[in-house]
């Protein structure tokens, strides 16, 4: 039997059971487990939560809430899993300080973001109270040791795998939750040309991170514009749903993320009865995705919120009133809809 390191980080079959059987072994013991979201049907979709070492990416148009849902699960981390000890680093390159600080109050209290920010009338005394006590309970978690570090100037893939190995040292080497807000704006590398090539460059450079480092990614992405063309919003199709083809740079995000959803906000491009079993939406009716799950535990496609947009937060709920909830033939299960082929003659069969 070979003793000796092997070329290139190779490992033995054996060497690769006994990491395996360790790892089962400290799962059914307790000893590690999944970190759990807000939301207990996401978390049954995977293994019990989001698995250490994977990759959830969450794309979705501008305003559709893919934003609101991290924030959510970074607000309310803490009190899912309290007995998981791990730090969050948040590139944010959409918002800055000042706003993504300020939306975090606004969640907080329950308030809407611009009467936080006394848009019309002074913001009141009791709610700026409240605001106080939400950063002196923040400031207690970092006197306990969790800490939850922003960074808001762009990069490229080259520097985001260089402060995560930085941040997890210097952090003491706990288990890390890492959000990228978003793929689009990973900035491109002298040796990029087009953007899709930073895009593949940092799915490349994530799935390595996966591999070295105890962390779940949580990566947000844009879809493509042709999910607004008339022909998808016609009221009551399989045109309405999303698939991988949508979302910008899908097939690189396909092969890197473990689990990669598709959030949308139907009534916001007014359509009121969505989807082959024409479920009634409002704008508060938020449909999840699912369009690729690794290791998922059931054969589930879709996933239903309604969106409290004052307290930024989702709620998960049953499945709203629908005209054919049994659906139509046209209906394509999760581990089949990969492309746009079906959806195009579908969408002709129903013109």
């Amino acid at each position: 039997m070979i003793t000796k390191p092997l070329p290139y980080g190779g490992k033995t079959y054996l060497q690769v059971l006994d990491e395996a059987l360790e790892y089962i072994l400290d799962r059914q013991s307790g000893k590690v487990t999944s970190f759990k979201t807000p939301w207990v049907g996401l978390d049954d979709i995977g293994i019990n939560g989001l698995e250490w070492g994977s990759m959830f990416t969450i794309a979705a148009r501008p305003g559709a809430g893919k934003t609101m849902i991290t924030a959510q699960i970074l607000r309310e981390a803490y009190r899912r899993n309290p007995t998981q000890s791990f730090n969050v680093l948040e590139f944010q390159f959409e918002m800055g300080t000042k706003q993504y600080g300020s939306r975090a109050f606004a969640a907080e209290i329950a308030l809407d973001y611009n009467v936080v920010l006394s848009s019309k009338k002074a913001l009141d005394e009791f709610s700026v109270k409240m605001m106080r006590q939400f950063r002196e309970e923040t400031e207690k978690m970092y006197s306990m040791g969790i800490e939850r570090i922003f960074l808001g100037k762009p990069m490229g893939h080259d520097s985001i795998y260089k402060a995560v190995h930085e941040y997890y040292n210097l952090l003491g080497g706990k288990p890390m939750i890492i959000t990228i807000d978003h793929s689009w704006l990973v900035k491109k590398s002298t040796d990029e040309k087009e953007k899709i090539n930073t895009l593949y460059n940092t799915v490349e450079m994530l799935m390595k991170l996966k591999n070295e480092l105890p962390i779940v990614i949580i990566m947000l992405s844009q879809l493509n514009r042709n999910i607004d063309e008339a022909v998808r919003k016609i009221p009551g199709t399989i045109a309405n749903y999303p698939t991988a083809s949508d979302i910008f740079g899908g097939d690189a995000l396909m092969q890197g993320s473990d689990m990669l959803v598709v959030i949308n906000n139907p009534a916001k491009n007014d359509v009121y009865c969505y989807g082959p079993q024409k479920f009634k939406a409002d704008k508060t009716n938020i449909f999840m995705h699912l369009i690729k799950v690794r290791n998922g535990a059931n054969d589930s496609n879709l996933l239903f919120f309604k969106a409290e947009f004052n307290r930024q937060r989702m709620i998960e709920i049953l499945p709203p009133p629908a005209d054919n909830p049994g659906g139509t033939t046209d209906y394509i299960p999760r581990s089949e809809r990969r492309g746009s082929k079906q959806i195009s003659a579908d969408i002709g069969s129903e013109l």
